[in-house]
């Protein structure tokens, strides 16, 4: 699906079939400011990565703090220029903001940017991942 309209901040899309909003953020393209911002790989493009939001939104993919996590093909694609293959979209402060996304890897961060236990343990029932790549993740959690 295309964007929307193209804003100062990046590229809209939506609404989502729960009435989300989404900003293809520029500064996690490596446009603008790279200063401690994940980017996704140039082969991700903004409609994918809209696409996996839709996808994370449409099957309740998200934390206890309603952070929504995302993947794509298994795991196995690369999202982020850092070899990331898991990616994160924060609850957004404001209802009517729009949400954004970025790779996320544990190594930067820790458990903050690691989906819980439980929903890779669901990623892995449901063939969304392997299991291979869902124990790594988990284990990658500091």
């Amino acid at each position: 699906m295309p964007a929307n309209r193209t804003t100062p901040a990046g590229l809209e899309y939506g609404p989502t079939a729960s009435g989300k909003m989404y900003l293809s953020v520029y500064k996690h393209r490596g446009d603008g400011s790279r200063r401690h911002k994940n980017c996704w790989s140039a082969d991700i493009s903004p409609d994918m990565e809209y696409g996996i939001f839709c996808s994370s939104d449409d099957n309740d993919w998200h934390d206890e703090e309603w952070n929504y996590w995302g993947v794509l093909d298994l795991g196995r694609t690369v999202l982020g220029e850092k070899g990331e293959r898991i990616c994160k979209f924060p609850c957004t402060s404001n209802e009517q903001d729009p949400w954004h996304g970025y790779p996320a890897s544990p190594r930067d961060k820790g458990a903050s940017d690691t989906p819980p236990d439980l929903l890779v343990d669901r990623w892995i029932s449901k063939n969304i991942v392997t299991k291979e790549i869902g124990r790594k993740i988990q284990k990658l959690r500091i």
